[in-house]
């Protein structure tokens, strides 16, 4: 009897202590949920890459449920001094988180993806973390343009992203190559300042009048070398030395500069999506580079970094959703000689007979 009162005795007090270790457990899990949020901020501004836990892409992914994920993330990380650049519902309004097909994926982006079923066939990018990372490339453009540091931004893909850029460029006085990259551009950077005063001196021959002492046939092998340089160094003209910063609109199309950069110490900025490898991207901000919605919202945002260090008015940054005005890519029209086509004509014949 004594053996079987101190073995219920005995049994009692583990139970006890098995509900008391599982509350702990609990309230640690609590505790923990709750501060994993935070130690994602700091991981994210402290770290150069954001390699948090990742979560299964929500069902229905509306825009409301993760605008309301993103306001408890920056709620919760007030103190670290993060905000919120843009609303996540305009992102997603802009294809942001539409990442390419799993086959041509760069297994090294998965931290920057939802987790999806073995059967999907395209990545979703996380609006969080492209919201968190873009926070992050914010803060350090303007702490480079406070510091009178020199930014250049490389786009050779898209019209309208080209002219965006060159947008940028005229507002806030900065270098841009929007056509393709030359070799050597920062690491043989003394040839390519030859070529720089090349054409700023036939520019200048120009402007003044004094080509006309030169015969009909200089004149116009000037001009055109004028056009021909300008077409490709045009936007680095009065660039004297190596940029502090370089904006890239996709690392896969532009890598080229991104590895001279890269050689020269050139600290790199780069729109990626989930074909990049976030090794060579400095301050990456995940995102659809297809878009050119995206695309145009991102660039956007990283010039009014630019503005606010030079105190000018910003144009996306503390606005509403409904003054952010997003570019339509333009439709394209049917020839009227295709439609005209006997082939169509004669399909067109046909189903009016039968009608």
């Amino acid at each position: 009897m004594e053996k079987k009162i101190k073995d219920k005795s005995v049994s009692e007090k583990k139970t006890v202590k098995a509900k008391s270790s599982s509350k702990t457990i609990e309230n640690n899990s609590q505790k923990s949920e709750a501060v994993d949020l935070k130690v994602e901020a700091n991981l994210s501004m402290n770290n150069t890459h954001y390699e948090p836990k990742t979560e299964p892409r929500p069902k229905g992914f509306s825009s409301q449920m993760i605008e309301k994920k993103v306001d408890a993330f920056f709620e919760a990380n007030k103190e670290f001094g993060i905000k919120k650049l843009v609303s996540a519902s305009k992102l997603i309004e802009s294809g942001l988180q539409n990442g390419m097909q799993r086959k041509w994926w760069n297994p090294k982006m998965k931290s920057f993806i939802y987790q999806t079923h073995t059967n999907s066939q395209t990545q979703t990018i996380d609006v969080l973390k492209s919201l968190v990372f873009l926070y992050r490339a914010y803060s350090f453009l303007k702490d480079i343009v406070q510091e009178g540091g020199k930014i250049l931004f490389v786009g050779t893909k898209y019209e309208v992203v080209k002219t965006v850029i060159k947008e940028i460029a005229a507002k806030n006085k900065v270098f841009y190559v929007t056509q393709r990259w030359l070799g050597g551009t920062f690491t043989n950077f003394k040839t390519v300042q030859r070529s720089i005063n090349k054409l700023n001196r036939y520019t200048e021959l120009e402007q003044t009048g004094e080509i006309k002492k030169y015969s009909k046939n200089e004149q116009i092998s000037i001009r055109n070398e004028i056009k021909k340089l300008e077409y490709f160094i045009g936007g680095i003209k009065n660039m004297r030395g190596l940029p502090q910063v370089v904006i890239v609109t996709d690392p896969v199309a532009e890598k080229n500069a991104v590895n001279e950069a890269r050689k020269m110490k050139i600290p790199v900025i780069a729109i990626a999506n989930v074909n990049a490898n976030p090794d060579l991207i400095d301050f990456i901000i995940p995102a659809n580079t297809t878009s050119i919605k995206t695309q145009y919202l991102l660039l956007k945002i990283l010039s009014d970094a630019i503005s606010e260090a030079q105190g000018l008015p910003l144009e996306i940054v503390g606005k509403p959703d409904d003054q952010i005005i997003l570019p339509e890519p333009a439709k394209k029209r049917l020839d009227q000689s295709v439609i005209t086509h006997k082939k169509f004509t004669r399909f067109s014949n046909q189903t009016d007979s039968e009608a």
